[in-house]
């Protein structure tokens, strides 16, 4: 078979791979594909920052990734240039800065302070704003692949025929869950889209269609792939295993129901697990059970600190662990009684695959596209009603038969979604679009 050369760009990799929890979302697929797709003996993949919003800062931070999480020599396309001479000016302070050991330093260290100074100089001034433009020799590549970043204007592109990937339309179709800067951005997205030439893949059936509706483009040119939950999660027997990982995280030796949500976000529908819980405790007071809640705390959440006070009494039975990595998450995973997923939207529902490989039922809202991951393996209730998701929850507690069930259900279901298949898919996709030509 013919090798296919591909562009395919790591932005969101190089932008993200230095903070404390990175793999969130998005970070997650770009990364996954792109470990199966080096794999493909019919490909040459180049990497490439060519869709970022601030060129020079991904410049610098994609090869660091390169070096720090895939420690492989790996082609780069370096599409970066400034007017004024002063790659050598950005790249001393964006290595720096985002290097694990800076990133580790007091902020009030000296060097901290004269870092974020001289960043914060550049910022002020724009100059890695005006100082910069982009070139790409992009006779050399069969197809551009973003997986989340606009497209680079056509004058950049030429005629290579370009590939983005929609999660969900949560900033047109859900504004209020996300922020005006987001909201301006996916709109950028939209606007860098030819919806005549332009090809498109998205997570989820749920979500092609909503962005055909919303865009008019001729569905032909969508595509869907399917994601998966890293190999990482796999049931954790051993209850010292699991026992030990909890006490790290201040999870009580009990039983639990377990919900991730990255960053605690509003359409994660926190507070209204969290209500419903305790709406369930206080009806059946025998119940010796803890909500358990995984996400990462840096951004601070006015609506769970409200409901925490509105719950202050049960606040012993709420568990907000924070971020925790992979490598224990499925420990935690395996520990719990139930993992419930109480999302008003989604664009796929990767935590939902991650449970159901750790062998523990799941409960899910039916809201978007979520069906399409769950299927038969789990129950599912309207993430509005109280009484649906109380009955579930206390189901659950009840009938140690449904349990079974649902974790075999879960187990086989899971099998179903893989990121070789993801690959295999991508690789299909790249196939029918540079044959189009």
């Amino acid at each position: 078979m013919l090798s296919r050369k591909i562009l395919y760009d790591i932005t969101i990799l190089g932008n993200n791979f230095s903070q404390i929890d990175p793999k969130t979302g998005i970070y997650r697929v770009t990364e996954e594909l792109l470990l199966q797709l080096l794999k493909k003996d019919n490909l040459e993949i180049t990497l490439t920052s060519l869709c970022s919003p601030d060129p020079a800062l991904s410049s610098i931070n994609c090869p660091l990734y390169l070096k720090d999480c895939l420690a492989a020599s790996l082609p780069y396309e370096e599409t970066f240039r400034s007017y004024l001479g002063l790659n050598w000016l950005y790249r001393l302070l964006f290595r720096t800065y985002f290097s694990r050991d800076f990133q580790k330093l007091p902020k009030y260290s000296l060097k901290s302070i004269s870092v974020r100074g001289m960043l914060k100089l550049v910022e002020m001034t724009k100059l890695n704003i005006y100082d910069r433009y982009q070139s790409c020799d992009s006779e050399k590549y069969d197809i551009l692949h973003s997986t989340y970043y606009k497209l680079p204007p056509r004058e950049i592109t030429k005629n290579l025929p370009r590939l983005l990937m929609i999660y969900d339309l949560i900033p047109i179709k859900s504004p209020n869950f996300v922020s005006e800067k987001l909201k301006h951005y996916f709109d950028g997205i939209l606007k860098s889209i030819d919806y005549n030439t332009d090809w498109i893949v998205c997570s989820s059936e749920y979500t092609r269609q909503e962005f055909c509706e919303y865009s008019g483009m001729n569905p032909q040119r969508t595509f869907v792939t399917y994601l998966a939950a890293d190999k990482h999660f796999y049931p954790i027997t051993d209850p010292e295993v699991i026992q030990k990982i909890n006490k790290r995280y201040n999870i009580p030796n009990k039983d639990y129901f377990l919900c991730l949500a990255s960053q605690l976000h509003p359409r994660k529908n926190i507070p209204f697990l969290m209500n419903s819980f305790i709406s369930l405790i206080r009806e059946y007071p025998h119940l010796d059970i803890n909500l358990v809640l995984v996400g990462t705390t840096r951004h601070r959440r006015v609506e769970i600190e409200y409901a925490l006070r509105n719950i202050a009494e049960y606040k012993d039975r709420i568990i907000i662990t924070g971020y925790v990595p992979d490598e224990e998450l499925r420990a935690i995973y395996s520990g719990a009684t139930a993992f419930i997923f109480p999302s008003l939207y989604e664009g796929f529902g990767l935590p939902i695959l991650e449970a159901m490989q750790c062998a523990i039922p799941v409960v899910s809202s039916n809201a978007t596209s979520l069906p399409e991951v769950v299927g038969d393996a789990g129950i599912l209730f309207d993430p509005k009603d109280q009484d649906q998701l109380c009955q579930a929850m206390l189901n659950i507690l009840n009938h140690e038969t449904l349990r079974k069930e649902l974790i075999e259900k879960g187990l086989e279901r899971s099998k179903l979604f893989s990121w070789e298949k993801c690959a295999n898919e991508t690789v299909e996709i790249y196939e029918k679009i540079i044959d189009s030509k």
